[in-house]
Formats: structure tokens, C-alpha cells, sequence
């Protein structure tokens, strides 16, 4: 019965998407006055993990970081940074995250119960 956890892997993939596209935040954030600089984010879930979950898959939360194809603005010097957006996009990281953590939490609630404790 427990030797595969799938719900495990996936919230774990879940939370390290989360995790990653926050870095894919901060680096947006930290870029926002610089020219030419092209805001930046995480393929979706859907992506990330069958690429961390392919065998032999060699993907790295770096190479999941791609340029936005359609970026919410543009400002003169070519910067495609919107910090409102950003905004928006961390707090669905975070969203993400929490969501993560509570689907941890009821697995491991589900197998003390199962345990008997």
C-alpha cells in the first residue's frame, strides 16, 4: 500500500514549482530598471513535471525559466518588467506553495490515522 506515495512526488513538484517560479519573481524584480531586460517565468506545472519526472530527465529549475513570450508591457528602453504583475504573480507562487504544504499535511494525517496514533 505504501510503496508508492505518488500525492508525495506531486506536492513535492508542486512546491518546487512554486519555489522556482518565485526565483523567476525576484529575478524580475531585481531587473525591473534595467534595459533591454526581458521578464522572465516557470513552463507551467503540467511541464515542469514531466520534466523533472522523465527518466534520465537532466532539466533544471534554471533551464524551466524561459523569457515571456507575451509580456503584460513593454516600456521604452525595451524592459518588459510590470512590478503590479509581478505582484500578482507571487501571490499565486505563494498561493501555490500553501497549497503544497496543505496537501502534505493532509497525507500525513491520512497515514497517522492509518498508523493507528
Amino acid at each position: 500500500m505504501f510503496e508508492s506515495l505518488d500525492i508525495l512526488r506531486m506536492a513535492q513538484s508542486f512546491a518546487a514549482h512554486a519555489a522556482t517560479r518565485q526565483q523567476a519573481i525576484a529575478q524580475n524584480v531585481a531587473n525591473a530598471d534595467t534595459p533591454g531586460y526581458r521578464s522572465r517565468d516557470v513552463v507551467a506545472f503540467t511541464e515542469y513535471w514531466r520534466a523533472t519526472n522523465a527518466p534520465g530527465g537532466t532539466e533544471t529549475s534554471q533551464t524551466l525559466i524561459r523569457v515571456e513570450a507575451d509580456p503584460a508591457t513593454t516600456s521604452p528602453d525595451g524592459n518588459t518588467v510590470s512590478l503590479e504583475h509581478e505582484m500578482m504573480r507571487s501571490v499565486s507562487a505563494r498561493q501555490q506553495h500553501e497549497m503544497a504544504l496543505g496537501i502534505y499535511s493532509m497525507a500525513r494525517d491520512v497515514l497517522r490515522a492509518t498508523i493507528g496514533r
